[in-house]
């Protein structure tokens, strides 16, 4: 949960995008902010570019049937933007082939949004908003007693993704020792939010992206494995570690938060994404998780 601000300079022809997600874990509450900001020319499109910013297309709408090319401000994709029927106030249409709806006020100016699995709503300045809840208190709960870990039904999951590196076995666990000594204090902080996992107190997110940050620093790509851990028989809990790639085609999954092994007894991937980069499908997967869609489960053991 967060906000999105949208800012249009008429002088300077500047466009700007800032995104600030909201996070709860216990009684800490982070945020991650990130910002683009674009320089428009005639027709709001990028200068030097044939595309419109997709935030600014939306939210200056309605407009007829038809497509443009919107660029995606923060990840810099370009492609097909269409608006597909206008009734009324409210314009149905697709971005990179994904449905929208969205609803426009008086003066024109897109009052909600929803595409995807994904809500705006628009706020007059200086309302106050709640901080989101705490989705995961309860953790969630794990059929059986023993096996190893599965979510149900399963998800596809790539293993080893393309742009993984060859890297040493005994280095990666090296890095991983390093980044577990380097945070003074293990708990959610400001360190989870930020790119690199830079600060001094941090939870699993801030030691994978640290990990991540550093390995790159070496010449090394790694990913950031989402997921649940599960200790003790307790329930899954939200947590991240780390997948580094290995000579021969093979992996090796560290977790740096802790030092302990990753096995499928107590560690559940949901989603492996690259630093960086957008998690949506960790995204659309954690949501599928909390409506209830997938239950997480121990597999019997082959006799």
């Amino acid at each position: 949960m967060g906000t999105v601000t949208l800012s249009l300079t008429p002088e300077m022809k500047r466009f700007t995008y800032t995104s600030r997600h909201l996070h709860t874990r216990g009684a800490h509450m982070g945020e991650r902010v990130r910002e683009a900001s674009l320089e428009v020319g005639p027709g709001e499109t990028v200068v030097g570019r044939a595309s419109i910013p997709q935030a600014l297309w939306l939210w200056r709408g309605p407009r007829a049937p038809g497509c443009v090319t919107g660029r995606e401000e923060l990840s810099g994709r370009e492609g097909p933007h269409c608006i597909t029927a206008v009734r009324g106030d409210t314009v149905e249409g697709t971005m990179f082939g994904q449905p929208f709806t969205a609803r426009y006020d008086e003066r024109g100016r897109m009052a909600a949004l929803e595409v995807g699995e994904s809500r705006f709503t628009a706020v007059a300045p200086g309302v106050r908003l709640r901080p989101p809840p705490e989705l995961f208190a309860e953790g969630v709960p794990v059929e059986g007693t023993s096996g190893p870990l599965a979510f149900s039904p399963s998800w596809p999951l790539v293993v080893r993704p393309g742009w993984l590196t060859d890297w040493r076995a005994g280095e990666a666990r090296a890095l991983a020792e390093a980044v577990h000594a380097a945070f003074p204090e293990k708990g959610p902080g400001a360190a989870d939010w930020r790119e690199g996992g830079e600060g001094e107190a941090g939870g699993c997110l801030a030691h994978a992206l640290r990990f991540a940050a550093r390995a790159a620093a070496r010449g090394h790509k790694v990913a950031l494995v989402h997921g649940l851990l599960v200790v003790d028989g307790g329930p899954g809990r939200p947590h991240a570690w780390v997948r580094v790639g290995l000579a021969g085609g093979g992996t090796l999954d560290l977790d740096p938060t802790s030092l302990d092994p990753v096995t499928r007894d107590t560690h559940l991937p949901l989603a492996v994404t690259e630093p960086g980069g957008p998690s949506v499908e960790a995204g659309e997967r954690w949501l599928a998780l909390l409506r209830g869609e997938y239950r997480v489960v121990r597999l019997p053991l082959a006799r």
